[in-house]
């Protein structure tokens, strides 16, 4: 049975021990306000940290964590994962021919491999990837992994990450994250380690920081994401960042959402060079 871990009653609260369901002090560690990294950087937003070895949440802004939004780039782990599944990705430097559009982003106007689409968030490597699997396939692994609520369709199967009616809340993208991390979910082992691998944004000898950023244009507003793990030395927290501003903001709001992540682990004390 996978994990579902939504506290709709509970998220006011800064530390949850999920296990006995009684209140925790929160750790001398952990920030006590997230505001201010949303504030610098022009966005509004919410922020979930979970604390895998001590079981604890840090949440900013509860309210806005129940709100659906569109995944954007994001759906990309789940994509990566279903397409080596169902074997429509044979593994990570299987090459997808780059089909001769161009496009505003330089880094997709060429041929790319899993590897390489997962590094420059290319979005028609990952469209191709969707339509090889078909909507049927993919709509019963979606389901099957409890990713929101995505709107597949013959004729959204391209796009519905990124345009139209899927909604997906930061909770859910959270207690996805768990049961990825957790193996929890209907793929192999061997595939959810590889997809780890390859969202790995940077690492050290002490840690690993691993994520993956989405982006989207949702009712006149950039609505950003960067969710995913950092390790170090055995000890796991689990982040989903949302990120929002107005179409003004555009290179202030794309920098939010990995520089936001960053400075929350930071005044942990993390992320040490």
């Amino acid at each position: 049975m996978r994990l579902f871990l939504h506290k709709t009653g509970l998220v006011i609260l800064l530390s949850i021990a999920i296990a006995s369901c009684t209140i925790q002090p929160a750790k001398k560690d952990t920030p006590p306000n997230f505001q201010p990294f949303f504030q610098e950087y022009g966005v509004e937003g919410c922020f979930l940290l979970y604390d895998m070895k001590n079981d604890l949440y840090q949440i900013y802004n509860s309210q806005r964590c129940e709100k659906g939004f569109l995944p954007a780039s994001t759906f990309k782990i789940l994509n990566a994962l279903i397409g080596l599944e169902t074997g429509v990705i044979t593994g990570d430097s299987m090459v997808i021919p780059w089909d001769g559009v161009v496009r505003s982003v330089e880094e997709w106007n060429r041929d790319h491999t899993l590897a390489s689409a997962i590094q420059y968030s290319a979005v028609p490597y990952f469209q191709e990837v969707a339509r090889r699997i078909g909507p049927e396939r993919m709509k019963e692994y979606v389901d099957d992994s409890e990713f929101g609520r995505m709107d597949i369709t013959k004729e959204t199967i391209d796009r519905f990450w990124l345009w139209g009616d899927s909604r997906i809340t930061p909770w859910e993208q959270m207690n996805f994250l768990i049961n990825f991390y957790g193996y929890r979910l209907p793929f192999s082992s061997t595939n959810i380690d590889l997809v780890k691998k390859l969202i790995i944004l940077k690492q050290t000898d002490n840690w690993i920081f691993r994520g993956k950023t989405g982006m989207t244009v949702q009712d006149t507003k950039n609505i950003g994401w960067l969710v995913g793990s950092f390790e170090e030395k055995g000890h796991v927290w689990l982040y989903v960042c949302n990120v929002e501003s107005g179409q003004e903001n555009d290179t202030k709001f794309r920098e939010s959402r990995r520089a936001i992540v960053e400075k929350v682990f930071q005044s942990m004390g993390l992320m040490e060079e």
